[in-house]
């Protein structure tokens, strides 16, 4: 089964005709859509998650890559589950090509475990701090505190089992007509020294066959090193050739959160959206989140923490920074010459580029990106963060 967070939003999916040029002229379609995310991994715990074992929990492991694919459709598979492949030149070094698979009949189970008869939500415990923006101390009107303990008991809406069920439903129609990679069959990623670049062909069952050809590489790691500057926390970074922006942020506190204590939470945002920069962006949406200030420019390699925020956190922070890389757009049949003719649109494809990393701060310089000796292993601390967060660096 497809898990939640794979889920592509209805946002994401309409985004893809707005994305195409001249998408102002009456079109018909895309009767597919292939999206393919491609991601270079590095920091704290990605050689673990990317097949390293424990060796890559603390330790960069050099270069990571990450490819996420996924084909739609209009048009209902004639067999189940969707099937489909992705053919890659030899230098992807991913063999001839890996599989796109969908869910099988049946297959989709409820992600939402809902008992009509329990009343109420368990409130949670404790405070959140959040602080935002590249500062060493904290300017005024921060941190921002959410206090649980002058909050009511959260009661559960009437209709919280429809909408659960509604949620549901919105995710099966999203995998529906879809096929994606990695997958229960398939998911080994590709390793360093792969290329993207040049000819690729999509070709399945239940779309038309696409192909398109790829200018962008995989983007240079991004290798993020915290150290302490007079009581705050400065993040330097190297300069990433292709980045169009940057976006970080920052949590700790966690393994108190859930008994009561403070949590913290930092981006480095002009404002405490903290859902600014923590997915992708456009190269245009990075120009526009660069002029709010809510995206660092490409041009900076460093941002403070607050002194303040470091100091409720415990001196221990564990974060992660985006670097937005660029993006093409493939449309078939390509745009009509004539603005007056309409474009009947047999698919587009969308391939997007990202460096990601994460940090770990109060760890002597060793929890940055950029590898080097890894500390000892703390001793585990209980799994009790909010919301059923799960802490980095214990058990959980």
């Amino acid at each position: 089964m497809r898990t939640a967070y794979r889920f592509a939003s209805f946002a994401a999916v309409t985004a893809m005709l707005v994305a195409v040029p001249g998408s102002a002229q009456k079109t018909t379609g895309p009767k597919a859509r292939y999206a393919m995310d491609v991601s270079t991994m590095s920091g704290m715990g990605m050689g673990a998650m990317m097949g390293g074992g424990l060796g890559g929990l603390l330790g960069g492991g050099g270069d990571n890559y990450m490819l996420d694919l996924r084909l739609t459709s209009t048009t209902p598979s004639p067999t189940q589950p969707e099937k489909g492949d992705h053919f890659f030149l030899p230098a992807a070094k991913m063999g001839k090509s890996v599989p796109l698979l969908g869910d099988a009949p049946g297959d989709s189970k409820p992600k939402y475990d809902y008992d009509p008869k329990q009343g109420t939500l368990e409130k949670p415990k404790g405070r959140i701090l959040m602080f935002w923006g590249c500062h060493a101390n904290a300017p005024k009107g921060q941190p921002y505190i959410i206090d649980f303990a002058k909050m009511p008991t959260a009661k559960m809406p009437a209709n919280m089992p429809q909408q659960m069920q509604r949620y549901q439903a919105e995710a099966n129609a999203r995998d529906a007509n879809a096929a994606w990679w990695p997958n229960g069959k398939n998911g080994k990623q590709p390793k360093s020294g792969s290329s993207l670049r040049g000819d690729h062909r999509i070709a399945s069952g239940f779309t038309p066959e696409i192909k398109f050809s790829v200018a962008n590489d995989y983007m240079a790691a991004l290798n993020v090193n915290p150290s302490d500057s007079g009581g705050s926390i400065l993040l330097g970074w190297n300069s990433i050739p292709t980045a169009t922006g940057y976006a970080a942020w920052a949590m700790g506190g966690m393994e108190r959160a859930g008994q009561g204590g403070d949590m913290v939470m930092w981006t480095s945002a002009n404002n405490r959206d903290f859902s600014e920069g923590m997915g992708w962006l456009s190269p245009a949406e990075v120009q526009k989140a660069i002029a709010a200030k809510n995206v660092m420019p490409p041009s900076q390699t460093s941002c403070n923490i607050p002194a303040e925020a470091k100091t409720a956190a415990g001196g221990m922070m564990f974060g992660s920074m985006n670097a937005f890389g660029p993006e093409e757009n493939f449309a078939f049949p390509p745009k009509p010459a004539d603005p007056k003719a309409v474009w009947h649109i047999e698919w587009t494809s969308k391939v997007r580029f990202r460096a990601f990393a994460s940090f770990m701060t109060g760890m002597g310089g060793a929890g940055g990106g950029g590898g080097g000796a890894a500390p000892a292993p703390r001793k585990p601390k209980p799994c009790k963060g909010p919301f059923g967060v799960p802490i980095p660096g214990t058990s959980c």
